[in-house]
């Protein structure tokens, strides 16, 4: 179990604040069944900055009190960039940090709209050998009025799509959960995150998860998102699944899909 998206260093964001915290979370990834997690810092937002150096240097500190405290636990480094239309020079800048140093870069939309720098943005990442890969997309109003928009982003800027745990479970109303299950039943998603920031609101329910999406789409795309994953951290490719409907266990077939806002 890897979980490409969590809050878990101390200090740094709306994540826990102190050590111990983070050290309690952690355990907790542990009993949820998670083995890695790439972490995953707000940068450029109103309230934080976490660039790539700052995330590699609280990965390292962090790994080793795991290892103090004996939780069998890895960190990785990512960040949760919140998409503006400083990107070119975030991007030259070296402050932007991929998931676990690969080509696939978490990106945060604006929960009421979509920038109008996201195509530049796209074009621009397209160019330097970089995938975006869509936090939540679930979340976001414009998408949850016309999910459908996201599959000229997988096709023609190879985006990704990131759907969280507490989306597909409910936490976040229903609005926000049957977005999250018409994305997966259109095989529209290519990885899995708890989005964790603590251990009470926002907690992992990894196992919830990925049980849902199971009830929804199959053990067999269950099992290829979680290879989505290790293929992420050990530098390979994702590919994009809708095409691949053969193959894919699915309780339901994709011309029988309906928008949930249709």
């Amino acid at each position: 179990m890897i979980d490409t998206h969590c809050h878990i260093l101390p200090g740094m964001d709306d994540g826990p604040r102190s050590m111990d915290a983070a050290l309690r979370m952690a355990a907790s990834a542990v009993r949820d069944g998670i083995q890695t997690i790439i972490a995953t810092p707000h940068h450029t937002t109103k309230r934080y900055n976490n660039t790539a150096r700052k995330i590699q240097r609280r990965v390292g500190l962090f790994n080793g009190k795991l290892k103090k405290h004996n939780i069998p636990l890895r960190i990785l480094p990512g960040q949760e960039y919140r998409l503006t239309d400083s990107f070119r020079a975030e991007h030259r800048a070296r402050r932007l940090q991929t998931l676990a140093g690969s080509s696939y870069l978490l990106v945060e939309l604006p929960s009421r709209m979509i920038p109008g720098c996201l195509y530049e943005f796209f074009t621009y990442m397209k160019h330097h050998g970089i995938h975006p890969v869509i936090a939540h997309p679930e979340r976001n109003l414009e998408i949850i009025d016309n999910p459908d928009q996201v599959l000229d982003w997988i096709e023609n800027y190879g985006v990704r799509l990131q759907v969280t745990t507490q989306s597909l479970i409910g936490v976040f109303g229903r609005n926000v959960q049957e977005t999250a299950s018409y994305l997966c039943r259109k095989h529209w998603i290519h990885l899995v995150g708890s989005d964790a920031h603590n251990l009470s609101l926002r907690n992992f329910h990894f196992q919830e998860g990925y049980e849902a999406i199971k009830q929804l789409c199959g053990s067999s795309y269950m099992k290829i998102l979680q290879e989505h994953a290790a293929k992420l951290i050990y530098g390979s490719t994702m590919t994009s699944l809708h095409h691949q409907q053969s193959g894919i266990e699915s309780i339901c077939r994709d011309d029988e899909i309906t928008s949930p806002n249709t």
